[in-house]
């Protein structure tokens, strides 16, 4: 499986045209959910209102592997300065270091559902149909030692969302849940452009 495409999008936010965008677009969400969060409500944005959802949420579908490329990567906490570091923007953060070597990424992941999570309204978990060998790579993931890394950077558009800990998956099942907290824009854009991103970094 060739995931050349992906691996050559890990690159500083801002380099290019097309992360700028996709930052932009999430980017006044992605303030408002660190609110919602921070703050437990509040009138800086409510999810909940019709006219603001009516555009706000409008997935953002461009030509495949341009919107909602994932990449899961592991954090560097202690910098090396080898080749095998990387240093990406992040949404609520100043620039962190990940191993360039993605441990998971959109030529892995079939589908994505966007799951409501329902007593935080706006905000979803995401549900990852992956392929075979996506299913082996998650499996090898989860069940990595991480008492010195415990968490994981979820990469969109070169972009680190959030971090989360890896549910493990059982060897029967090729489907798992990342918890998120995600926000309506960031979820409906991995949803919209899934497939379409699968088939183009996989070569289908």
């Amino acid at each position: 499986m060739n995931t050349s495409g992906i691996i050559t999008r890990i690159r500083p936010a801002g380099s290019s045209r097309t992360a700028l965008r996709a930052v932009f677009r999430l980017a006044p969400l992605c303030i408002a959910a660190a609110c919602l969060i921070s703050c437990g409500g509040g009138n800086f944005f409510d999810p909940m209102n019709v006219d603001q959802k009516e555009e706000a949420y409008m997935p953002v579908v461009g030509e495949p592997g341009e919107y909602g490329v994932v990449s899961i990567h592991e954090i560097v906490r202690h910098k090396r300065g080898d080749d095998k570091e990387y240093e990406i923007g992040a949404m609520f953060e100043d620039e962190i270091v990940v191993d360039k070597n993605q441990l998971l990424d959109s030529s892995d992941i079939i589908s994505i559902e966007a799951i409501a999570i329902n007593d935080l309204p706006g905000f979803y978990k995401l549900r990852l149909n992956l392929t075979q060998n996506g299913g082996k790579r998650w499996r090898k993931l989860s069940t990595i030692d991480r008492t010195t890394n415990p968490s994981l950077a979820f990469v969109i558009d070169n972009v680190l969302y959030r971090t989360f800990k890896p549910r493990f998956l059982y060897s029967d099942a090729d489907t798992v849940v990342i918890d998120g907290p995600f926000d309506e824009a960031a979820a409906l854009n991995l949803e919209a452009n899934a497939i379409r991103n699968f088939m183009h970094f996989s070569q289908q």
